[in-house]
């Protein structure tokens, strides 16, 4: 069953898995995990859609770079237009953030990529006096995989979080 456990972890994370996380998940020992690994590397070959890749003693699984082309249109949200995603990206990592702060930064389209974005439940948009503080939601963390890590984007751009 641990088999299982670690392929299904690698599976469902959106970015590689180390070794330490696997271990913590599965309770087992490494030399078994790095076994499920070699296992699951003849599983996943060449033939295969799926690869599995390694890094550090770190693993992931992704699409295999042979099929990507084909396939990368069935991906939810791969509609999103650049404007949609710089926006997002935004709340994403420097969120809660006010709507106006967002104008400034990207312009006048913000309104419509925030109305757009809250349509499809990736932000929630609250009013707050003459503006609306803009965050994500629980559909964005449950399809990108969890809360986006703060990072220090100040030298990037000029924007502050909101204090709620």
């Amino acid at each position: 069953m641990s088999k299982e456990i670690v392929e299904a972890a690698l599976f469902l994370k959106s970015k590689p898995m180390e070794l330490a996380e696997l271990i913590e998940l599965t309770q087992i020992s490494s030399e078994e995990i790095k076994n499920f690994i070699v296992d699951l590397k003849g599983k996943y070959g060449k033939e295969s859609g799926i690869k599995l890749v390694e890094a550090n003693e770190s693993y992931q699984l992704i699409v295999n770079p042979g099929v990507l082309p084909d396939v990368k249109k069935l991906a939810p949200y791969k509609d999103l237009s650049p404007g949609l995603l710089k926006a997002l990206s935004i709340v994403a990592f420097k969120g809660p953030v006010k709507q106006n702060v967002l104008v400034n930064t990207i312009g006048n389209r913000t309104y419509e990529y925030a109305h757009e974005l809250e349509k499809r439940g990736l932000i929630s948009a609250n009013r707050q006096g003459r503006t609306k503080i803009l965050k994500t939601t629980k559909l964005f963390v449950d399809y990108f995989g969890q809360e986006p890590e703060k990072t220090n984007l100040e030298k990037f751009m000029e924007i502050k979080p909101v204090e709620e």
